[in-house]
């Protein structure tokens, strides 16, 4: 659009003064870095996308805008004279709010370019002159004092230094009220999803979100040693239980305390079913990515129906499983790279010795990786993981002692490695898995390192990234022997291969955009902010509301019921001090305290 039909003239004759038409009318497509698309949501109105970040919901901006606008309102206080709002974008919220609101309503949107597209979009001049634009952050000095500041975050991410000058010019006057939802990340206690449960914390935490991790990787020596401590199957399953009886009352005692709008679970974290379904009776969201194979880890069948959102990284057949156990709230989402770990640099001297080869595997030693990488030995081949056969020939191969790497040491030996090799995992074939699905995430990390791969055939890869022009894909060892053999020795190719996979990948598959569609949808099915809190206390009463049938949990907590309000200091205590019992609950509360640094 190029801002010029006949809605956008009303507009620009209610709100075009100050120089703000001449801005607008002035702009040039690379004032604002990436071109705005205008794309076609799925409930059929309008959206907007500038380069990977999408201004509002891909499925329904209206709902969204009604959402963000109905957490403003609810914090509207009697002498509250007006809101100012932090970027624009098409607008949907803005919209929304000054139908809910009668007050008077500043927007800040840094593009004229996005200000243009707007006014072609909506009947701003319906609401003059309770709505006034402008596009300089400096205009901020201007605002009454009083006023409520209103964050967009996806057109802060935009242009963020400018924002902030916004914000620094209006904070002294206006209180700010950043929409954000407090949100508790609980990873596995160990295994591969534990570093995408890391991503995704630092992907929320960028996004604006108050988002806390509740690292349990201190107990991977009790739950790895639970096994050894008995032969007979029976023992073993009843201290599996105790302990696991003890995860929950320790994930219990985190949610009591910091009280989240929203538990995001990634796969094998130790929540189980008796937990959710408790959640779900005090109607805790939990939101659960299973980025597992559902063909394997059957434990989906007890999990999926307890939580309020069951993401999963493949589709059909999981989808009519799902939907044959009434499983509604089913998102699908992709794996993704963290470009924040996963970038293209140049290893030094020391550590391309050390993580570089002509080729590379990465990856555990799963049965059909024992096989399929015999047949590519020959070409100097590294292997870097876990679980790899030490008494198998293709170990001599292992570099690392076969220890696990971390993130950062895995973007090393990409970025070190001419030709990366990617086979997805299969316990019951010797090569390529005829039905493989998913895309693990490896795929999109070693793109975003801008390095090259080549990857073995996924039915779900063609959505993701283009075969051969962004990835060359084999079918057998036959194919794979002889991509390698062919771009071993042609640079040029695989740099302009990488490239393109990287530039995707950055567009499309990164784990910013991944929480940031899966948050919209949670909060169209009635996730939302809670209230800040005040105090920082707890009134007693709803501690052991919350508590419910957990009988232990209201024993403790009643002992406190003279206090009225409590904190996490007032529960440890008595404890620290040596005095009362040493119940399990108050042991894991103590444990509590300890963890969240202030033992």
């Amino acid at each position: 659009m190029n801002g010029q039909g006949e809605l956008f003239r009303k507009n620009a004759r209610s709100f075009g003064g100050d120089g703000l038409l001449n801005r607008i009318l002035a702009r040039r497509p690379e004032d604002a870095g990436s071109s705005p698309e205008l794309l076609v949501s799925r409930s059929g109105v309008p959206t907007l996308r500038v380069g990977n970040v999408s201004l509002h919901s891909s499925y329904d901006p209206v709902r969204e805008g009604k959402s963000w606008a109905g957490e403003a309102v609810r914090e509207e206080t009697p002498d509250c004279p007006g809101y100012a709002v932090a970027g624009l974008g098409l607008g949907y919220h803005v919209w929304e709010l000054l139908h809910e609101t009668s007050l008077p309503v500043v927007v800040l949107e840094t593009d004229p370019g996005r200000l243009a597209l707007s006014w072609d979009q909506f009947e701003w001049y319906r609401f003059a002159p309770r709505i006034r634009f402008f596009s300089d952050p400096a205009e901020g000095r201007k605002i009454p004092a009083g006023y409520r500041l209103l964050s967009h975050a996806p057109s802060e991410r935009l242009d963020p230094d400018r924002y902030e000058t916004f914000r620094r010019n209006v904070s002294e006057n206006c209180p700010e009220l950043r929409l954000s939802l407090k949100i508790l990340v609980i990873p596995p206690i160990y295994g591969g999803s534990f570093p995408v449960a890391q991503a995704v914390y630092r992907s929320l935490v960028r996004l604006g979100h108050r988002a806390s991790f509740l690292d349990l990787s201190p107990f991977e020596g009790a739950v790895r040693s639970i096994g050894a401590q008995s032969s007979l199957d029976l023992h073993k399953m009843q201290l599996r239980g105790l302990f696991q009886g003890f995860l929950d009352e320790l994930i219990l005692a985190r949610l009591i305390h910091e009280k989240p709008d929203l538990v995001v679970a990634l796969a094998q974290a130790p929540v189980s079913p008796a937990l959710l379904s408790k959640l779900k009776t005090q109607g805790v969201p939990v939101a659960y990515w299973f980025v597992e194979d559902f063909r394997l880890a059957t434990y989906w069948e007890s999990m999926a129906g307890l939580v309020t959102d069951f993401a999963v990284i493949q589709k059909e057949p999981f989808f009519s499983l799902l939907s044959g156990r009434n499983v509604q709230n089913v998102t699908y989402l992709p794996m993704a790279a963290d470009p924040y770990v996963f970038h293209p640099f140049s290893p030094t001297d020391e550590d391309r010795k050390r993580f570089g080869a002509p080729v590379s595997f990465m990856g555990a030693g799963y049965y059909n990786r024992h096989h399929f990488l015999k047949h590519l030995a020959d070409f100097d081949l590294a292997i870097f993981g876990t679980e790899w056969n030490a008494e198998d020939p293709l170990f001599r191969h292992v570099r690392e002692g076969g220890f696990r790497l971390t993130p950062e040491e895995t973007a090393k030996v990409f970025n070190a490695t001419r030709v990366n090799l990617n086979l997805h995992s299969s316990v019951y074939h010797r090569g390529v898995n005829p039905e493989g699905d998913f895309v693990n995430p490896r795929t999109f990390e070693i793109a975003a390192c801008g390095a090259f791969q080549v990857v073995d055939r996924r039915t779900l890869l063609p959505s993701l990234l283009e075969p051969d022009s962004e990835v060359p894909v084999y079918r057998d060892e036959a194919g794979c022997r002889k991509l390698v053999a062919h771009y071993l020795p042609r640079e040029t190719e695989r740099r302009e291969i990488a490239e393109k996979a990287r530039k995707r990948v950055l567009q499309e598959h990164t784990y910013d955009l991944r929480m940031e569609s899966w948050l919209r949808t949670l909060m169209e099915r009635g996730v939302r902010p809670s209230r800040p809190a005040l105090t920082g206390r707890w009134p007693v009463e709803g501690l052991i509301r919350e508590a419910g049938e957990d009988a232990g949990l209201v024993r403790f907590l009643e002992s406190y019921r003279a206090m009225g309000e409590v904190n996490l200091d007032d529960l440890v205590r008595p404890i620290s001090a040596g005095r009362g019992e040493i119940s399990p609950e108050a042991a894991t509360f103590l444990l509590m305290k300890e963890m969240s640094g202030g033992g």
